[in-house]
């Protein structure tokens, strides 16, 4: 290839990756908004100030660009994930602060842990296998290493012989619960002030609940502490 087309081959290439962001962008608003059911192709073109057909084009169609989405936010919330495995905590410490950077993730991205949940894409829609195999792996992987420490506590005989696995995977259910009470209009409806507190109490009790007998000070109480995350740095390109 010549410089000239491939200098142009690149400015396409980067043309198309600006829109294709654009879209996700835009398709991440409007799914928050408007849940996947109601949302339209047309309003993410209109909000992304493109045409329907540059959707297509970049996602083949609905279900494919909400798998892009949703993608794209597990990419993220794993970024958030990896701010509390601080080698200078506990495992029990990283554990606790799991709960910390999923509050943390639900601020700063409202609606997102709806992409997390992953479940309203028919099965049997045409859409990329590589991808949708992509997502469900990367949402595995992110509960198999939370329940890795979980497990790590276990064998470091700072948390009780409990089974990881269903721990883990109690806990992400419980977390994933207690955002959606945020999405209510009835009354079992919190208020982000409240689910920030409402979270803080539960790590409080389930710090006290898996922590074993050995890992407690004279006073009966956990020495592991209630670490607090921060947010992740950019992803660099």
């Amino acid at each position: 290839m010549n410089p000239l087309a491939e200098s142009n081959a690149t400015r396409g290439a980067r043309r198309r990756a600006r829109t294709g962001a654009a879209i996700l962008d835009a398709a991440e608003r409007t799914f928050t908004d408007a849940g996947y059911r109601g949302a339209k192709m047309e309003d993410v073109a209109d909000a992304a100030d493109v045409a329907v057909g540059s959707i297509y084009s970049h996602f083949g169609n609905k279900d494919g660009l909400y798998l892009a989405v949703v993608e794209r936010a597990v990419e993220l919330f794993s970024r958030y994930m990896d701010q509390a495995y601080q080698d200078e905590w506990t495992p029990l410490e990283q554990v606790m602060a799991c709960g910390d950077a999923y509050l943390r993730f639900h601020f700063e991205h409202p609606g997102a842990f709806r992409f997390l949940a992953f479940d309203d894409i028919d099965p049997a829609a045409d859409i990329d296998a590589e991808r949708r195999a992509r997502v469900a792996a990367g949402i595995d992987a992110l509960i198999e290493e939370f329940s890795g420490k979980i497990q790590e506590a276990v064998d470091a005989g700072e948390a009780r012989p409990l089974d990881a696995r269903l721990t883990g995977r109690f806990l992400w259910g419980a977390w994933n619960g207690m955002v959606a009470l945020t999405q209510r209009s009835d009354g079992l409806a919190l208020t982000e002030v409240e689910l920030d507190a409402a979270i803080l109490q539960a790590r409080v009790i389930v710090n006290a609940g898996l922590c074993s007998t050995a890992a407690r000070g004279p006073d009966g109480e956990p020495r592991a502490q209630l670490r607090t995350t921060q947010s992740p740095p950019p992803a660099v390109d």
